[in-house]
């Protein structure tokens, strides 16, 4: 991994990359993929097919040259927040950190840290971001994915075409969202940085500023995350139950979108595992098993604790037990493609979330020939208005609108 990190070898690579997947790559996917027998699946489109051939190639580009630094830039962004949608947020207290999870963070050695999000949606009257809740007011709150390691909240990021989505397809449930930019993490041959928990103390401190800024009611927030962020989303849930903190309570709802819940790849090993038989349809493979997400994310906690901590997999089936781990979460959708690889560890999270909060409080939404975190895709339709139109009966129900 990352041989053409350091210049002047990534120019080089670059150089040869680019033209060789515009003008080589490209035309033969698509001579290849006129054929509907050699694309992935029998009923792709075209569109589809190719579509799911560049993110592969985007998806493993950083692996070769090293991660572009996060579009946004809180010293701009925050000059202009009419037009960025920008909005700081301030550290949650140490205090606030406790149980297991203040445990992790000492051995990791990571602490709160003020960092930023964006808003999506309605404004107030002056054009402005960030306005206080109105009674009653729902919001949703967005966790991106990108596996630890890369991802943004940024409007110009393909991640908020995700929270873009949802406030436009389901305005009757949530006309805003707010999407945090946690930090993220990183590992040799990179400066360690920010490993676990990080991400969920970015999330609790996103949390508490919707709730003790903004004067949100924690029933009324929607809390989401797609992939990686889909684990922080049950984390952060997972961990506002335990810990009972005063004013933060669980939210409303919580929705997980393709969520990456199984690190130490332990359902990988059969034939007839989601990650072998949909090998050819889904692009994460590849990221999951060079294992530098896990690396980076787990930071200084031994290897063994992917597999046996429920905080970095709750789907292992590694665990020593599951029963009690995931009680009284609040009313839950998970929202998977079927031609995922990662399915197998997103079906085992459902049924122990059933399990131990009740099948009344979880549904499960499969979609049939779609890749991973297909909702940030625009063009995968008609499965992604499907997914939000589901999404939003099902919330209807939930705050009984």
């Amino acid at each position: 991994m990352f041989a053409f990190r350091n210049q002047p070898f990534k120019t080089l690579y670059l150089l040869i990359f680019i033209p060789v997947t515009l003008f080589v790559r490209l035309p033969y996917w698509v001579l290849i993929s006129a054929i509907p027998a050699f694309r992935p699946h029998k009923t792709w489109s075209l569109k589809r097919t190719i579509s799911l051939y560049v993110i592969i190639v985007a998806n493993n580009l950083p692996f070769q040259i090293g991660f572009r630094a996060p579009p946004g830039d809180p010293a701009k962004d925050s000059v202009s927040p009419e037009t960025t949608g920008f909005a700081w947020v301030d550290a949650v207290p140490e205090q606030l950190v406790t149980g297991e999870l203040a445990e992790l963070a000492r051995q990791n050695q990571v602490k709160p840290a003020r960092i930023f999000g964006y808003w999506y949606g309605v404004r107030d009257e002056h054009g402005k971001p960030g306005q206080h809740a109105a009674k009653g007011e729902r919001v949703l709150y967005y966790i991106h994915g990108g596996g630890y390691v890369k991802g943004s909240s940024h409007p110009s990021s393909m991640w908020t075409n995700i929270p873009k989505g949802f406030v436009e397809k389901c305005a009757n449930i949530a006309k805003r969202s707010f999407a945090v930019e946690s930090r993220l993490s990183s590992s040799a041959p990179f400066k360690p940085e920010n490993p676990f928990p990080a991400s969920v103390i970015d999330a609790l401190s996103g949390y508490r500023y919707l709730v003790e800024v903004l004067g949100f009611e924690t029933q009324n927030i929607i809390v989401s995350g797609d992939s990686s962020g889909g684990h922080v989303a049950s984390n952060l849930v997972r961990y506002l139950i335990n810990a009972s903190l005063s004013g933060l309570a669980a939210p409303g709802a919580l929705f997980l979108l393709s969520p990456t819940m199984d690190w130490a790849n332990t359902h990988l090993g059969t034939a007839a595992s989601t990650m072998e038989q949909n090998h050819a349809t889904d692009f994460v493979r590849e990221v999951l098993l060079n294992g530098y997400s896990a690396t980076s994310m787990r930071g200084s906690l031994d290897a063994s604790e992917l597999e046996t901590n429920p905080w970095l997999s709750p789907a292992s089936l590694k665990l020593e037990q599951t029963e009690g781990l995931f009680a009284n979460y609040p009313p839950t959708a998970i929202v998977a493609g079927s031609l995922e690889q990662t399915v197998d560890a997103m079906r085992t999270f459902r049924d122990r979330l059933e399990s131990d909060s009740g099948r009344d409080k979880v549904v499960y939404f499969e979609y049939p020939n779609v890749f991973h975190d297909w909702l940030m895709v625009t063009s995968l339709e008609p499965e992604r208005s499907q997914a939000y139109s589901d999404l939003g009966k099902w919330l209807n129900g939930v705050y009984g609108v």
